[in-house]
């Protein structure tokens, strides 16, 4: 029978320094976690590449076969990584200052002996959140797994996939490469996007040529590659049209779904019937902060912080707008991880004190609360130039919000005609956009009434997709 090899070469170094899944990890998470219902759990390895010790290394999980991958300390003890403690919460602002980040570990687990809830909620963070990233045996998942050589159980014909950053990981390649020519398994790869080398501008150091280089490579071992968006698959076969690849492109679109369902333990309080108090029931364990953005209305902007997602347009757009009398403005509020070539951006933020604050930023958000500031928003923000696919718009969607998105790349897939579109390189056209949903209250409804008449497409749907193409099945 095949056997279906998952590579998390990448996945584990992105876990090891993130408590927070991001989008292509995520993606590479939830179509695993699914597939493993599809395939059953004995019929699916999870594989690396263990650099120390120059081996590509495959586990199997089989006797559990109903693990929760969403859960970061799950993901942990199945992958065996062992997570810095950079990653601690609130200790982002102490990055490079380790000796005064020891003197806040020190006080916070001090904090935490004594249950001192409400000092952590000053912080942006909770009691709870601190004692999950801090504990040891007690919140570490005990997981028996079948450690192997790939090259000991791998068999002719056999699928090796990789669905987050393959081109990344150093000497994973050499891995694939031995996978394809000596054992004979097939290799699929999943490519998100192919921005380094459509739109390079956005991108940094030498990325575009180390991607070019890889991608080169890679048709030398790679079955068939798998694209996010019918927009992502014709930039691929563009590519391979010019470097002479013949490998078939296959078009797996991503879904439109929520985010991970929040941890039954996490509720401090004995439950309470959504219905009957609905703002309780969401805020109850929210931070102080951000149970208190929803004390007025706000627009989100969801995803990495860098020149690519257009954040200083957007914001222009609010500068304009707060001038003008008369209109009861939304916030802006925008959620992510730093990225890169955005400094004019956040210099300008630092200067006017973020718009005098009518622009607000949530760094490192956990799901929960991610899934909070979806569900309390007016609307969404996706104005990037390009994307892959858009995990963002497809989440916003999925927790009935509407959104102004770019009408650029793949985006239209993803929206269709449940959004408002904007020309991503016009603050007029991005003005436009958004007084739509700000100004009419009614066409905002109607909005959100085609999103609960849609059905929405899930990481069930993704996985049966992607398994039917691996299985050299054309989907239904």
């Amino acid at each position: 029978m095949t056997q279906y090899f998952f590579d998390v070469t990448d996945l584990r170094a992105y876990l090891a320094r993130h408590r927070q899944l991001s989008g292509i990890q995520r993606v590479s998470v939830m179509t695993i976690a699914r597939a493993r219902i599809e395939l059953g759990a004995e019929n699916v390895w999870f594989c690396y590449h263990d650099r120390h010790r120059g081996h590509y290394r495959a586990c199997r999980s089989a006797s559990q076969a109903n693990l929760d991958l969403t859960r970061y300390e799950t993901l942990c003890a199945l992958l065996k990584i062992h997570p810095s403690t950079r990653n601690l919460p609130g200790m982002e602002k102490y990055a490079g200052r380790p000796l005064k980040r020891q003197y806040h570990i020190w006080l916070c687990d001090l904090r935490s002996r004594l249950g001192h809830e409400k000092y952590f909620r000053k912080r942006g963070t909770t009691l709870k959140s601190w004692r999950e990233a801090r504990s040891s045996s007690k919140n570490r998942v005990s997981l028996t797994l079948e450690q192997h050589k790939f090259e000991d159980v791998a068999r002719r014909n056999d699928q090796l996939i990789l669905l987050d950053n393959a081109w990344q990981p150093t000497g994973l390649d050499k891995c694939l490469q031995r996978a394809h020519t000596d054992l004979g398994v097939e290799v699929t790869v999943l490519l998100h996007d192919m921005i380094p080398l459509v739109v390079p501008h956005y991108t940094i150091d030498d990325v575009c040529l180390r991607f070019h280089d890889w991608l080169v490579r890679s048709t030398g071992f790679v079955r068939r590659y798998l694209a996010n968006s019918e927009n992502t698959g014709r930039d691929i076969r563009d590519f391979l049209d010019h470097c002479g690849g013949t490998q078939p492109v296959h078009v797996v679109p991503l879904a439109r779904a929520p985010l991970g369902a929040p941890d039954p333990s996490s509720n401090m309080a004995a439950p309470v019937p959504a219905s009957a108090y609905p703002a309780f029931a969401q805020g109850r364990d929210m931070p102080d902060d951000i149970r208190a953005l929803t004390k007025t209305e706000y627009v989100l902007i969801v995803g990495t912080m860098e020149v690519r997602k257009n954040l200083w347009r957007v914001a222009t757009v609010w500068d304009r707008l707060r001038r003008e009398k008369g209109r009861e403005l939304p916030k802006l509020v925008i959620t992510g991880r730093k990225g890169w070539l955005n400094d004019d951006f956040e210099n300008w933020m630092k200067a006017t004190g973020n718009l005098g604050g009518w622009i607000q930023f949530v760094e490192g958000a956990s799901d929960d609360i991610l899934a909070y500031l979806y569900r309390n928003c007016l609307f969404t923000i996706t104005a990037s130039f390009y994307e892959g696919w858009g995990l963002p718009i497809g989440e916003s969607l999925a927790y009935g919000k509407t959104a102004v998105v770019s009408n650029t790349s793949s985006m239209p897939e993803v929206g269709e005609d449940m959004v408002e579109y904007c020309d991503p390189h016009s603050l007029d056209s991005i003005e436009a956009a958004c007084l739509k949903l700000i100004d009419n209250p009614v066409h905002r409804q109607d909005m959100e009434a085609r999103i609960t008449s849609d059905r929405l497409r899930s990481w069930e749907d993704v996985a049966r997709d992607m398994l039917v193409v691996v299985k050299n099945e054309q989907p239904g």
